[in-house]
């Protein structure tokens, strides 16, 4: 199996919408990786963290679906598959919470060269059986400038 990889530009803008109809909106910029290994795509960046620290990121995007996975002081593993409610444990310093993922969207777009890609992913979250707020999720990247 062939496997490519680049630096990459990432940018991150997520919007959440509790219950209430209140917003809350988080854009972010990183660096990272972008690595193709046949039908499988990854991305990888550390995202600095309000009061938690540094979280290691990857996106595992495959036909089907996508999986969040975060490490160091938030631990994730969340996946993203379209008509599924998929379930899973998010670790916090704070606490340890079960989350419920119902995924209504998913779309990955990929760029010319597999250079540079985007990602939609429009969800919902549910902790501890509360009622859950809606998520959407656009991740852009391209290639690093040498």
């Amino acid at each position: 199996m062939s496997s490519e990889s680049l630096n990459v530009k990432i940018t991150v803008d997520t919007e959440i919408k509790d219950p209430n109809g209140m917003k809350e909106s988080i854009n972010r910029q990183e660096s990272g990786s972008y690595t193709r290994k046949g039908q499988l795509h990854l991305i990888k960046y550390n995202e600095q963290m309000d009061e938690v620290g540094v979280v290691q990121t990857t996106l595992i995007i495959t036909d089907d679906r996508v999986t969040l996975k975060r490490e160091g002081p938030i631990k994730l593993h969340q996946v993203f598959k379209i008509g599924s409610k998929t379930e899973s444990v998010y670790r916090h310093p704070y606490g340890q919470f079960r989350m419920e993922t119902t995924t209504h969207r998913m779309e990955y777009f990929k760029g010319e060269g597999n250079r540079s890609g985007k990602i939609f992913l429009k969800y919902d979250v549910s902790l501890n059986d509360d009622e859950p707020r809606k998520h959407i999720l656009h991740l852009a990247f391209h290639e690093e400038d040498a």
